[in-house]
């Protein structure tokens, strides 16, 4: 009886977090959707899941980003230390890098590998799935980051998607600035 009221205890907690994740979410604050889907998967579960160990950045790192004479934030990261420029596109799910910088980062596919249909700006084509060992930007470093690889001919520029955005503490544009909380 003690064991249930207190998972009953620690499922109303959880749910009182993942209320208030979501309201700054609704109040126009982007939020760390990993940290969300936790707490609320934590909520379903009578037991606590194992979790797997990778590097979150370090709370209070600010990276600023001015925007573009096109209105869009460019940046230079690391990609598996190796530098790669980005377009910050909170549209696309995943980080999208050009098969020549993956190369440069130590990634290497084969044809075999394009088994993923995506949609670009050309259309629909293929992919690479792959796990990057990591992306930073300016001390904001983030491990095992999933991401496409596409050809050169279909992506102009790689893509800074959600699948490291959501990971970071908050995303926020104001006054012709990107910021990016780790």
């Amino acid at each position: 009886m003690r064991n249930e009221i207190l998972t009953a205890a620690a499922v109303i907690i959880i749910a009182v977090l993942v209320v208030g994740r979501l309201n700054d979410v609704d109040s126009g604050k982007f939020r760390n959707a990993a940290v969300r889907d936790q707490a609320r998967d934590s909520a379903e579960a009578s037991a606590p899941a194992p979790r797997i160990a990778t590097v979150q950045p370090q709370f209070g790192n600010e990276v600023r980003i001015s925007a573009a004479p096109d209105h869009q934030f460019y940046v230079n990261a690391e990609v598996n230390r190796s530098t790669a420029r980005f377009l910050v596109d909170t549209g696309a799910g995943f980080v999208a890098l050009r098969d020549s910088d993956a190369r440069n980062a130590g990634i290497y596919t084969s044809w075999a590998d394009y088994t993923w249909s995506v949609h670009t700006a050309n259309g629909e084509t293929k992919a690479a799935v792959v796990t990057l060992d990591e992306i930073e930007i300016d001390g904001l470093r983030i491990e095992g980051v999933k991401a496409y690889i596409l050809q050169d001919e279909q992506l102009a520029i790689n893509l800074l998607g959600m699948s490291f955005l959501s990971r970071l503490e908050s995303v926020e544009a104001r006054g012709g600035e990107l910021i990016l909380r780790g």
